[in-house]
């Protein structure tokens, strides 16, 4: 579902103190504690201000404003005869001063360039980059491999909710829809820590519905620290 340094590091980081206060994220951490007090589970809130640079775009922007502006100029020419002599020369000129322009402006605003991006190449970078995360926070090192992760990228306006396989083998995939569309709501409607909250605390109410319980012995194995998963814009 979406909502319209390749290091991991811990707070504070900067991406996570532009969008959340010190209150919010102290709320956030909060909730992962009490969610966690209901099941045996481990939930890891992580936070990617963007999943891939897409920069690769910039050269397809340059493409699409080399195009435009040479088919411009021609229609331009053939209208108004704008200069003389060698034509084809000045229409290739135009092809590669759009080309450049286009370049640059795709290369240095990212948030231009996101335009290009298909919905299907966004997901597979938010995917991809979920695993990753999953795996550099060793959110499989749990006992029972009871870890969640809920990956938000903030860029793409996509959010993940990835469980370890214990937890994917009793809970089935469309129960986590809800926990998804929480985190979107509050995005859309600018309450982002109240719908991050809410969807934490409704993670720890699925997982006791579904009899992940909390162990005699159990102890928290990971961090309830908030991820922050740097800029790679």
């Amino acid at each position: 579902m979406i909502w319209a340094g390749n290091s991991v590091f811990l707070l504070p980081m900067s991406v996570l103190s532009r969008y959340f206060s010190p209150s919010d994220l102290e709320e956030i951490k909060s909730a992962v504690g009490e969610a966690e007090s209901k099941t045996s589970a481990e939930i890891v809130p992580f936070f990617a201000e963007s999943s891939h640079h897409y920069r690769e775009w910039a050269w397809f922007g340059a493409f699409l404003t080399g195009g435009l502006t040479g088919i411009s100029f021609y229609t331009a020419q053939k209208t108004y005869g704008l200069v003389w002599g060698n034509e084809s020369m000045f229409a290739v000129l135009s092809v590669w001063a759009g080309a450049i322009l286009g370049l640059g402006l795709f290369a240095f605003f990212p948030k231009l360039r996101i335009l290009l991006v298909p919905k299907n190449s966004k997901q597979y970078f938010v995917e991809l980059r979920t695993k990753e995360a999953f795996l550099e926070e060793e959110v499989f090192r749990t006992k029972n491999r009871t870890g969640i992760l809920i990956y938000i990228s903030l860029f793409e306006h996509i959010v993940r909710v990835y469980p370890d396989k214990e937890i994917a083998r009793v809970v089935p995939k469309s129960e986590w829809n809800e926990a998804v569309r929480l985190i979107i709501e509050g995005m859309k409607s600018g309450k982002k820590k109240e719908g991050i909250v809410s969807s934490i605390l409704f993670c720890g109410d699925l997982l006791k519905k579904y009899n992940i319980h909390v162990e005699k012995d159990d102890k928290n194995e990971i961090s309830n620290e908030i991820r922050d998963g740097g800029k790679l814009m």
